[in-house]
């Protein structure tokens, strides 16, 4: 397996950014309009909250995008740097990838946290399995 495969996983989580960060503001911008908060409100967060769940939701999950995430980004380029990008590590990656579309999913839809939070589980599973595999 080509060591550059390793980055593909990453280049995916910036196109799901951007996914999330369509979909935010766009849903944002209807739910203000709805509900009558100005943009320049919408500087203190308090202003947010009165926005309906769907708008919460979404704004929600791209705040997640820039956090475990994080962890994953310096974790792959590590072990890109290092040459150590095998077949496991590309497939752990790709999995967290998954999870993080499939915690997206239901973020945005029924956002039921008892579904949320296995899926959240398994993307630090496979965070921890590429880097205890880096210690060794």
């Amino acid at each position: 397996m080509e060591a550059g495969c390793i980055l593909q996983p990453v280049l995916a989580m910036v196109l799901l950014h951007a996914v999330v960060f369509v979909c935010m503001i766009s849903t944002r911008a209807r739910a203000m309009s709805q509900t009558g908060v100005d943009m320049e409100d919408a500087k203190h967060v308090v202003a947010l909250q009165q926005l309906p769940n769907p708008a919460r939701q979404i704004a929600d999950n791209y705040n997640h995008l820039f956090e475990v995430p994080t962890v994953f980004y310096a974790l792959i380029f590590y072990i890109w740097a290092m040459g150590h990008a095998d077949s496991i590590h590309v497939y752990c990656a790709w999995g967290f990838f998954g999870s993080r579309v499939l915690h997206s999913i239901v973020q945005f839809t029924f956002n039921r946290v008892s579904i949320r939070f296995p899926v959240f589980l398994i993307g630090w599973v496979l965070i921890m399995v590429m880097a205890v595999r880096e210690l060794f």
